[in-house]
């Protein structure tokens, strides 16, 4: 038994169900903190947008979750290739704001029809925590829609609405992935 494991079960009476928790949790974060450091040398001359894009990346998945894959090199390049899109290619594509307000609304409706999509390793949320969630990611996407309008030409309110737009997608993905009609 390591020493840490014997230590928290003798003086904190914790279970070993408890210390295998604690440690997924500190896996999951170093997992998490190790990546974000990776994309962020990749993406270093775009730092500035690849955060701006982290953000709203991380409040959509924090509400509303999507795609998940299960080991490290899988999720690293996918997210690097959702960053990538969203910073550099999509941007290239000049949309008018009112498209980019429609495209913004559809993407609040996947978002509050198909979402949350929990991982396989999380319990699924309560009723009135998927409502709440629901709610938290539309208001969300609402606000981001009234900034995009006031700000349209700015570069990162553009990142942001591709990062949004992705993130329905893939949401969209991660729904018909999860009902067996898709293999990823």
């Amino acid at each position: 038994m390591y020493a840490h494991r014997k230590y928290l079960k003798e003086k904190y009476q914790v279970s070993s169900y408890q210390i295998a928790q604690i440690e997924f949790l500190f896996k999951t974060i170093f997992s998490e903190l190790s990546k974000m450091l990776i994309m962020g040398i990749l993406f270093h001359r775009n730092l500035d947008l690849y955060l701006c894009a982290l953000c709203v990346m991380f409040y959509l998945r924090s509400t509303t979750g999507g795609l998940h894959f299960y080991t490290y090199i899988k999720c690293l390049a996918c997210s690097a290739l959702f960053i990538w899109l969203a910073v550099f290619l999509l941007p290239r594509l000049t949309l008018p704001s009112f498209v980019q307000t429609g495209v913004l609304l559809i993407s609040l409706i996947v978002c509050y029809l198909i979402g949350p999509v929990v991982s396989k390793y999380r319990p699924e949320p309560s009723p009135q925590q998927f409502q709440h969630f629901r709610n938290v990611t539309c208001m969300g996407i609402f606000v981001y829609a009234v900034i995009l309008y006031v700000f349209p030409e700015n570069r990162f309110t553009i990142v942001g609405f591709w990062i949004i737009v992705l993130h329905s997608l893939q949401l969209t993905v991660a729904k018909i992935r999860r009902k067996g009609g898709l293999k990823l």
